[in-house]
C-alpha cells in the first residue's frame, strides 16, 4: 500500500455543486493554467462515484475510491507546482485577496484546499469532500476513517516542527486510532490508519524538534508528564495507555529524566523518533 498525501487542508472543502467557482483565472502566471488542469476532474469524481456505489460497502468500492484518490493526488502535485512558480499568491497566501479568493473557490469546487506551512502554499485533497462524494458507497470502515481524518484535519496538527495541539489532544489521537484498529482488523487501508496510530504514538512519547517532551537537560517536561499520568489513568485497557505507565514507571525510577531503559523501551515496541523528521501539518 502506498501512503501518499498531501498536505492536509486548512479548511473542509464545501460540496462541489454548491460553490459558484470560476470557469478560469486571469492573473498573468502560472495560476491560470489549472483551470484547464482541472477541467475533466469533476467527470472523474462522477464516474468513480457511480461505480462505488454499484458494489456499495464491499472492498471492492473501496479500491475504487482509492484508485480515483491516486488520480486526484497526482493532480494535486501539478496545481502545487504552479502554486510555487506564482509569486503572488505565495505572498498572500494568508489573504482574502482578488487572487487567493478565487483560486481557493476553484479548488474547493473540485475537493482541494488552498494550503499553506510556513508561508508557502499548496493545493491539498480535503477528506470531508471524500465523505461527501462517496457518502454511502464505501464500507463502514473507511467511512468511519474518512470522518476521523475529517475531524483531525479541521486542526492543525503541527506547524515548523512545533506541536499545534494540547498533549492530551495527542494522547486520544493516539487512543482513538487503536480503537480504529481493534474495531476494523479487516480494513482494507490497514497502512493508512497505522501511519497515523505510529505518528500520534511517536509523537506522544519522542516530542518534535519545537515541541519536545525532556527539557535540555534530560528531564521530562512537567506538562508532558501531567498528560502521560492523564493518559494512564483514563484508559487503562488499552495499549497505548499501558505502554505509557511503562515509561512513566521507568522514569519515575530515574527521577523522571531520560534513560538508557525508556529508550530501550521504546525500540522494543518499535516506537520511532519524531525529532529530525517533519511531521504531517494537519
Amino acid at each position: 500500500m502506498q501512503l501518499t498525501y498531501l498536505r492536509t487542508p486548512s479548511k473542509a472543502a464545501p460540496e462541489p455543486a454548491l460553490l459558484s467557482a470560476p470557469d478560469s483565472l486571469s492573473t498573468g502566471e502560472p495560476l491560470d493554467e489549472i483551470a484547464s488542469l482541472l477541467a475533466g476532474l469533476d467527470s472523474e469524481a462522477e464516474t468513480a462515484r457511480l461505480q462505488a456505489r454499484a458494489v456499495a460497502a464491499t472492498p471492492r468500492a473501496d479500491s475504487v475510491f482509492l484508485s480515483f484518490r491516486d488520480r486526484f493526488l497526482r493532480m494535486g502535485e501539478q496545481i502545487t507546482d504552479r502554486l510555487n512558480q506564482a509569486t503572488s499568491i505565495q505572498s498572500t497566501v494568508l489573504e482574502d485577496t482578488a487572487t487567493s479568493r478565487p483560486l481557493a473557490t476553484l479548488l474547493a469546487k473540485h475537493g482541494f484546499a488552498l494550503a499553506y506551512t510556513e508561508g508557502n502554499a499548496y493545493a491539498d485533497e480535503d477528506n470531508v469532500y471524500w465523505t461527501r462524494l462517496f457518502d454511502g458507497a464505501l464500507t463502514p470502515a473507511m467511512q468511519r476513517y474518512l470522518r476521523l481524518r475529517a475531524t483531525e484535519q479541521s486542526t492543525r496538527f503541527s506547524e515548523d516542527a512545533a506541536l499545534q495541539i494540547s498533549w492530551d489532544d495527542l494522547a486520544r489521537r493516539a487512543v482513538t486510532w487503536e480503537e480504529f484498529a481493534d474495531s476494523y482488523p479487516d480494513f482494507s487501508w490497514k497502512d493508512a490508519s497505522r501511519f497515523w496510530y505510529d505518528t500520534y504514538l511517536s509523537t506522544y512519547l519522542t516530542g518534535m524538534d519545537n515541541s519536545r517532551v525532556f527539557s535540555d537537560s534530560g528531564t521530562l517536561e512537567p506538562e508532558v508528564r501531567t498528560s502521560y499520568e492523564h493518559l494512564a489513568a483514563q484508559y487503562p485497557q488499552t495499549r497505548t495507555a499501558q505502554l505509557v505507565a511503562q515509561c512513566l514507571t521507568l522514569l519515575k525510577q530515574n527521577g523522571y529524566r531520560r534513560s538508557a531503559a525508556i529508550d530501550s523501551l521504546l525500540r522494543q515496541r518499535d516506537v520511532t523518533s519524531m525529532l529530525g523528521v517533519q511531521p504531517p501539518t494537519r
